[in-house]
């Protein structure tokens, strides 16, 4: 029964979390364990577990006497997401620059290509994968699962404004150029010069960010995100 409960537990976890990144439920909407629990066919039990794993990973907030909220970002989040993420990812940068692992390395080069391929043929959904790939091959060149779990709950919470981001004309052509650069960093094992570059890269993603927003999304937005 107890495996059951987990089962189900992680069917419901991955099924919100899911609708949250991608805007199946909006920021700031109310969710509740009843709508869950019909749409899924399951028990409230592990859909309720679910929702305060998505709570303590940020994902939703659960507010007294109201229910679940889908969270709303704003720009103080951005903040603090990116400042975590220049911090953790440039040390893991510097860790995959001393990885010797051939298979590893050749799938960065690997992913970079797809990146660039993605890029001339302008298709920003190739594109994305593209870059998840390789940061991903990253984290395993780096060899530090705990730091990868924390990028990657902080990536969830800005992903829905990641799809827009990418969609902005002319960003993946500098982007690859940056990618490029700090790739070809790692590959030849310069952990300084590698670090520099994804601090430098992760910054001007966290501006440019923070000036999508400020163009394209508070304009519309009287709270957040």
């Amino acid at each position: 029964m107890g495996n059951e409960l987990a089962t189900y537990q992680q069917q419901a976890y991955d099924y919100v979390r899911e609708q949250i990144i991608n805007l199946g439920f909006k920021p700031g909407e109310f969710i509740t364990d009843a709508q869950i629990t019909e749409q899924l066919k399951i028990s409230r039990t592990p859909v309720r577990e679910a929702f305060q794993r998505l709570e303590k990973e940020g994902l939703l907030v659960n507010e007294a006497r109201k229910g679940w909220r889908v969270y709303m970002l704003d720009l103080e989040d951005i903040h603090e997401i990116f400042e975590l993420k220049i911090t953790i990812e440039g040390m893991l940068i510097g860790k995959a620059a001393a990885c010797s692992d051939a298979g590893l390395r050749k799938d960065l080069a690997d992913a970079l290509a797809d990146m660039k391929v993605s890029v001339e043929a302008n298709d920003s959904d190739t594109w994305l994968q593209a870059d998840i790939h390789l940061h991903n091959t990253l984290f395993l060149m780096a060899n530090n699962e705990r730091a990868e779990q924390v990028i990657k709950n902080l990536n969830d919470q800005w992903h829905r404004l990641r799809l827009g981001y990418v969609a902005l004309q002319g960003r993946t052509t500098t982007s690859i150029v940056e990618h490029e650069a700090f790739t070809r960093s790692v590959l030849s094992g310069d952990a300084e010069k590698a670090e520099r570059q994804m601090r430098e890269h992760l910054a001007r993603v966290r501006d440019d960010l923070i000036n999508l927003v400020k163009k394209l999304v508070m304009p519309f937005s009287n709270s957040g995100f």
